[in-house]
């Protein structure tokens, strides 16, 4: 009787980034009848819109089928499947690193197109890339969506929880965030396509990327997988406060290099071996290198005041300067204002290379490689329920370096194939026996509670805790005492959560109390999964077990709700198609780079 309203479809997409759309894309071009629900804007939410927004496809693939004539054939689809397993530390499950190389360079070619026809510009980069901006990638999904037609877009929609009903996923419950409205969405499947999971206070990722399609399939049954592994990126705007989170200077860094120094300035660069220092120049790699060598800086006292290095452009001549701002402006200037990245303007940091005033920039968290287990075809293991993009795990294992761009249309497209083939054998929902009245339950338990923990305290108290226990340098003590406080939080706080108004229209704490939930589950998996794996491998850098071990921990570890409610680990080996899995160990994670790669 709580439920404001009831809408019938064939498939439910959650998420309206880049794999939502893809998927309701698919599914629309099958014949499905799709309702796609966004939490925030169609294309203007989700973390597309931040990215640098480079995408790819392999040369072989570029050249000989679109006929770009600058692209390497010799780059063949192998290349870039071997690529992507040896830069995943052999972690990558390699059926899904067969689907995304397969998919790649059709997904690649209709986003140029959707792109251009919303009207921007795409630039050629590299010998199979493209490069453009995150509101052009935004804005293309947007048109993506449109021109299929047959898709119901619901914006500003918070889902809850996907409904079940005898163990299949039949739609979901939530919020209208304007009105306060409680709805139900009913449908043969699901594809949850929400993004991933931030625990920390410093990332350059949007606000609220907080887990909610792992921790809704976590509840559904599902399996999350990879959990400890978060991608960082080391060179983050710390100052001025206005910029704090941007990515400039990273960007800015991977084409004029500057002196990297330690809050005492030292040079850091100075402890690196030039070759990896050209590596992490030259490829995306480079975030785990630098993470690696300016987080080993910052984590023994070293760095700056805001907690990160500096960037010293002293040993560039400012004629030097201007004359590489030349040459990269033009590329800038057709996605952004002259003299802006991203809505910032670019003064400060040129005025403070031109007065030889360093730049602070810290590490910040970018990108999930955990999340929902998924196969090939990005089934769940809950019949109905597929995931696709940033909400899965297993391409890309302990670390990232291919497009994540491409990761959500490649995996969008192939949920949107798997579900409107899966629809063609069910019946619709009998909706007598489903979990509606708990979801409805969670769902206003805050919003009546009288008294209580704010949710968004209890954000503030998560995010504290992974910084200081879960971060880009971990040890077992640090690990061991975050887990503890995501265990109280979970055991009191939750329970006694609790939001001061008390009014459903646009009520932000009650939002809160449904993405606080989600986001607790994640980061509780992802500790307990890097307090088990007793190595270093990629973005999970332990202080205590520096070498990378190939003997004992190649392995992917599982995390799975228990009967009894609990969280329940477990471990299996990635999935080999081709490429053997390598024995031994490496001494540290710079060790397996330069041996590997």
């Amino acid at each position: 009787m709580k439920i404001d309203k009831i809408l019938d479809t064939d498939i439910l997409v959650v998420g309206g980034s880049g794999a939502g759309s893809m998927a309701a894309i698919t599914a629309a071009r099958k014949g499905s009848r799709v309702i796609l629900s966004v939490k925030g804007k169609l294309g203007k939410s989700g973390n597309a819109i931040m990215a640098g927004a480079g995408f790819s496809m392999d040369g072989e693939t570029a050249y000989y089928k679109y006929g770009l004539k600058e692209a390497d054939p010799k780059s063949t689809k192998k290349d870039l499947f071997e690529q992507i397993v040896k830069q995943s530390f052999y972690l990558s499950d390699q059926n899904m690193v067969e689907q995304f190389v397969n998919d790649c360079g059709e997904c690649c070619w209709e986003l140029k197109q959707w792109i251009e026809k919303a009207g921007h510009k795409v630039a050629f980069f590299g010998q199979e890339g493209y490069i453009t901006s995150g509101k052009a990638v935004g804005d293309g999904c947007r048109l993506g969506v449109s021109e299929a037609g047959g898709i119901d877009v619901i914006e500003d929609f918070i889902v809850a929880d996907i409904l079940m009903e005898d163990n299949k996923a039949v739609g979901a419950v939530g919020i209208d965030i304007y009105s306060g409205e409680i709805i139900e969405i009913r449908s043969k499947s699901v594809i949850l396509a929400t993004g991933g999971y931030q625990p920390y206070s410093f990332k350059c990722t949007v606000s609220d990327m907080t887990g909610d399609g792992m921790a809704m399939a976590y509840r559904a049954g599902a399996k999350l997988a990879d959990m400890e592994f978060l991608l960082y990126i080391p060179s983050v705007a710390l100052s001025p406060a206005v910029y704090k989170g941007s990515i400039y200077p990273f960007l800015h860094s991977s084409m004029l290099m500057p002196i990297v120094k330690n809050g005492k300035g030292e040079c850091i660069l100075d402890n690196i071996p030039e070759n990896l220092i050209k590596m992490g120049k030259e490829s995306e790699m480079g975030k785990l290198i630098f993470t690696y060598y300016y987080g080993e800086q910052i984590v023994k006292g070293k760095g700056s005041p805001n907690g990160g290095v500096y960037f010293d452009y002293s040993n560039v001549p400012f004629e030097v300067y201007e004359e590489f701002r030349k040459k990269v402006e033009p590329i800038m200037n057709n996605w952004y204002g002259k003299g802006f990245y991203q809505g910032n303007n670019l003064d400060t940091f040129v005025q403070n290379i031109k007065k030889g005033i360093p730049w602070e920039v810290g590490i910040g968290a970018e990108y999930s490689m955990g999340g929902i287990e998924v196969d090939e075809n990005m089934y769940t293991g809950v019949p109905g329920l597929y995931a696709a993009g940033e909400t899965t795990s297993g391409v890309f294992g302990a670390m990232r370096v291919a497009d994540g761009l491409i990761e959500m249309l490649v995996q969008g497209y192939r949920a949107g194939l798997s579900a409107s083939q899966y629809i063609q054998g069910v019946n619709e929902p009998i909706m007598k026996n489903t979990n509606v009245d708990s979801i409805i339950e969670d769902i206003l338990l805050p919003i009546e509670r009288k008294g209580g923990v704010s949710p968004i305290k209890i954000h503030k108290n998560i995010e504290k805790t992974a910084d200081d226990g879960f971060n880009f340098r971990r040890n077992e003590a640090g690990l061991s005492k975050a887990l503890d406080e995501i265990l109280k939080i979970h055991n009191y706080d939750i329970k006694e959560m609790s939001t001061k108004s008390k009014n459903r229209v646009y009520n932000y704490e009650w939002i809160e109390s449904i993405q606080v939930r989600n986001l607790l589950t994640c980061t509780e998996a992802g500790i307990r999964a890097a307090l088990m794996r007793k190595e270093s491998r990629g973005t999970h850098i332990r202080e205590d077990y520096k070498f990378v071990d190939n003997d004992n921990w190649l392995v992917r570890i599982m995390s799975s709700k228990g009967e009894d409610g609990l969280m329940n680990l477990s471990m299996r080996k990635p999935k080999v198609t081709q490429m053997e899995l390598p024995t031994g160990k490496n001494k540290d994670i710079p060790d397996y780079i330069l041996s590997v790669l």
